[in-house]
């Protein structure tokens, strides 16, 4: 199965063509769209963003997707994933939308407890884990800082050993980690032209797309 896994829009619209170029060249069997579709809104472009996508896409809301974008997903031809597990190829898929707290008071924001708790809901063993808010440890540093991450997220990963898991939210944090059976993806923002494609049959294998 072939993933085209993509996140951090902030209400770009070169986003379009850039998923719409990557379909057409890769050959995806389904997208991911791992939050922050909009930049503090509105939440009808995130619609018009997602009902853009000619391929089967299940996305989430990140912390910048103000109140309004979970319902405009469900509104749209895209298959809201958060807090929600699918099936599709015979992979299981699980997401969380938001993110830890930021310094910032940003819209969509969860307690630790509130993010293990939903998780702890929906995940099983060898689903596919997409979150806007990486595991504490795993893509979640800056210049600045590290340990960004979300604790609850890092232990769901240490209690189900997810073999992918897709996140965002930490743009400078782009890249591919490996431990144990996990291997951790952050796509990078799409509105810098960054994406990743994962082939999931077998060994989990990424190619970070963009400059």
């Amino acid at each position: 199965m072939r993933i085209l896994a993509i996140a951090d829009v902030h209400g770009a619209k070169a986003a379009k063509n850039l998923v719409n170029s990557l379909i057409s060249e890769y050959v995806p069997n389904i997208v991911i769209v791992a939050g922050d579709i909009t930049q503090f809104g509105p939440p009808s472009w995130a619609k018009e963003f997602l009902d853009s996508i000619p391929l089967k896409t299940l996305a989430i809301s990140g912390n910048c997707d103000p109140e309004g974008v979970v319902a405009a997903i469900e509104d749209s031809q895209a298959h809201l994933l958060h807090a929600k597990s699918m099936e599709e190829r015979g992979h299981i898929f699980v997401g969380l939308g938001g993110s830890n707290a930021t310094p910032f008071g940003t819209p969509f924001e969860l307690s630790e407890k509130e993010i293990y708790d939903t998780l702890k809901e929906v995940m099983v063993e060898k689903a596919v884990l997409v979150v806007h808010a990486p595991a504490k440890g795993h893509l979640d540093k800056t210049a600045l800082a590290s340990d960004l991450g979300s604790e609850s997220v890092a232990r769901i990963i240490s209690e189900f050993s997810p073999p992918l898991v897709i996140s965002a939210h930490i743009h400078e944090a782009r890249g591919i980690e490996r431990e144990g059976k996990t291997t951790y993806v952050n796509p990078g923002p799409a509105s810098q032209g960054y994406a990743a494609i994962i082939d999931l049959d077998g060994e989990v294998k990424v190619e970070l797309l963009g400059n």
